[in-house]
């Protein structure tokens, strides 16, 4: 495995997106963008589960509404963190950080989509429980645990 992620991070095409003025702060801004929307629909749909906004809409109808929005980030954040892990694979399998990501990221896709699953329940304008609050929190915790380890990875 190790010989295939040299091989690849060594290939011209990875050489001249790494080595450019432009190549990697672009992949950057593609994954920033990426997370920025991913982190806003997590945001909008956890806040509704905790009953903290847009109680007018049922939970489904705004999941079904942010669905493309969260499926097209999280392509956006997938591919590009993959282009860019593959430009320097050693640095980042021996940061703490991005392994810290990595797990968040994982821990909060299956969170969230175990939620999502149980979503159908909650009717417009019914008021959250208690767990559903505690839910929200946890997934929302979970997302922004990905950001602010992805942060870190440039400073640890």
């Amino acid at each position: 495995m190790t010989s295939l992620l040299l091989w690849i991070s060594n290939a011209r095409w990875m050489v001249y997106i790494r080595d450019s003025s432009f190549g990697m702060p672009a992949l950057q801004s593609v994954h920033l963008v990426g997370l920025t929307m991913l982190l806003a629909t997590m945001l909008v749909l956890n806040l509704r589960l905790a009953g903290l906004t847009m109680m007018d809409w049922s939970l489904p109808s705004l999941e079904r509404q942010l669905r493309p929005w969260a499926l097209g980030a999280i392509a956006m954040v997938i591919a590009s963190g993959i282009i860019m892990f593959l430009g320097n694979p050693a640095k980042y399998l021996a940061s703490y950080p991005f392994l810290f990501k990595m797990t968040a990221l994982s821990l909060a896709i299956l969170f969230q989509v175990r939620v999502l699953r149980r979503l159908p329940v909650a009717e417009a304008g019914s008021r959250p429980r208690r767990t559903d609050v505690v839910v929200a929190a946890l997934a929302l915790t979970l997302w922004f645990a990905v950001g602010w380890a992805g942060r870190a990875i440039a400073f640890v």
